[in-house]
């Protein structure tokens, strides 16, 4: 192993500096030395105080003060705080915190999670004032009977949380995902409910919820749905095309909720609205509206605006927030992905050929995996070309696919060279059996893991995967020798 060099110093040399820096050296800088592995209870005053990345567990902060402190990027776990600590604008922006509490009668003000994992997060019966929670994963976190105010959740994922007796009228809740979350007796603003991704796909654990608008009186979501025509109307009135889309799915109007999603998109590419595209995706994701073919049309068309665009001085913020973006989609209907690098030896002269290599790579993927495989390309200005494919799908589908591309890259490269119209198609028809068999055994995969407790179904998961694995190679060297031996014949 490599050793590198860093410089080492005394002892007195570290004592020195140390005594030099006191006693702003708290306040100064990242401060993880005041924590004390042993202790169970802090009580002090960190007014002021950066504790960015601290690494706590298992303590509890009782009449603690925590006002401009703070505690990004930190990691905290089993941590109780006191209802007689002091929290003003705490800090708590790209953190981790699991099984954390914050005791009942608590008062939260101006203090911000954002971009944080939250799990098992606890505010029961707590006042939340100009709090941020934007752009967070939250999974079983708990706002019982909090009193809410100013306070935003834009952009999260809320997974199994609950919300129990709030009203939520007076925050920002656009664009937010909830999924499988408790709201009964809790109360949205009439204008905020259909930017909430998600919230339609249940319409039954809706009937206890409330709908507020201006100052009137909250009215039972079962008159609200009654008349959400009214909605509709006003929301066309103004071309907003995501709340439209998310009401008409709510009346089962699937394709009149296609439409507006995709003119939403279309009108959001237009005024160099990137990030609306991306919410845009993720609510026709999250109710199936949009199909694989749907998301690889968007993701071009992106692309093409951002060629268009790359003289611009707004390119390279564009450029940013469809990275983002495409991360975001990627990671919302699949956990896998396939990343292939094309260097090849292409200058600006023959550019059209980068076109046909991508569209060939297109041709052989929609041959065999014609609805599994999501396929996006970025192409690097470099001379010679850099061609970054990106295939998004189940771990099995990659895998299948992956050799096909790969002997065809190695062929393109040298040669043109077409596969067999026989072989393609006997191919084909092999490879929709196999399909079949394989959603078979997902369908049978999905039985087994009901009946399996959950200390046990990260094994019964582990072994399923290990059998899809082995089935896709065994059919991809199929492929791949019949291929090879129809080329080789020619």
């Amino acid at each position: 192993m490599e050793k590198y060099y860093i410089p080492k110093f005394s002892e007195q040399e570290i004592k020195n500096v140390k005594e030099n820096l006191s006693p702003n050296t708290s306040k100064a800088c990242n401060n993880n030395i005041m924590w004390a592995p042993s202790q169970k209870s802090y009580s002090g005053n960190y007014y002021g105080h950066s504790l960015k990345r601290s690494n706590l567990k298992d303590c509890t902060f009782d009449g603690a003060v925590f006002d401009h402190t703070s505690f990004a990027g930190s990691v905290l776990e089993n941590i109780v705080f006191k209802n007689n600590c002091k929290v003003d604008s705490m800090y708590m922006e790209k953190s981790t915190l699991i099984d954390v509490s914050f005791e009942k009668g608590m008062y939260i003000n101006a203090s911000n999670f954002s971009y944080s994992h939250l799990s098992k997060l606890k505010f029961s019966n707590c006042e939340l004032r100009s709090t941020y929670f934007n752009n967070c994963y939250m999974e079983n976190c708990v706002f019982d009977k909090c009193l809410i105010r100013s306070t935003m959740f834009s952009d999260s994922i809320l997974n199994y949380c609950s919300f129990l007796g709030c009203n939520m009228r007076n925050l920002n809740i656009e664009f937010c995902t909830m999924s499988n979350c408790v709201l009964d007796d809790t109360c949205f603003s009439y204008f905020q409910l259909p930017y909430i991704i998600g919230v339609f796909k249940d319409l039954k654990k809706l009937n206890k919820i409330y709908v507020g608008r201006n100052n009137n009186n909250p009215i039972p979501f079962s008159e609200y749905y009654r008349n959400i025509k009214e909605s509709i109307i006003y929301f066309t009135s103004l071309e907003e095309y995501f709340p439209m889309a998310n009401l008409y799915y709510a009346i089962n109007e699937m394709e009149i909720a296609y439409s507006c999603i995709m003119t939403g998109i279309e009108k959001s590419i237009n005024r160099n609205d990137i990030f609306s595209v991306k919410q845009f995706c993720k609510l026709g994701q999250f109710y199936d509206i949009l199909k694989i073919s749907d998301i690889q049309l968007i993701l071009k068309k992106i692309d093409n605006f951002l060629e268009k665009n790359k003289h611009k001085s707004i390119y390279p913020i564009l450029l940013k927030q469809s990275y983002e973006m495409k991360s975001e989609i990627y990671q919302n209907k699949a956990k896998d992905k396939l990343e292939i690098v094309i260097n090849t030896s292409l200058t600006e002269n023959n550019f059209d050929k980068v076109n046909e290599i991508c569209d060939d790579i297109d041709t052989i993927i929609c041959t065999f995996m014609p609805t599994q495989i999501t396929t996006t390309y970025q192409i690097s200005h470099n001379s010679p070309f850099e061609i970054c494919v990106n295939c998004v799908g189940l771990a099995a589908d990659l895998l299948a696919i992956s050799g096909l591309i790969y002997s065809y890259i190695s062929k393109r490269l040298s040669k043109k060279s077409k596969i067999n119209p026989v072989t393609k198609k006997y191919i084909q028809q092999n490879n929709e059996a196999y399909l079949k068999s394989l959603n078979n055994q997902f369908d049978y995969f999905s039985q087994i893991l009901e009946k399996t407790s959950k200390q046990k179904q990260s094994k019964v998961i582990e072994e399923f995967r290990g059998k899809i694995i082995s089935s896709a190679t065994e059919q991809l060297n199929k492929d791949y020798s019949l291929i090879i031996s129809k080329k080789d014949d020619e």
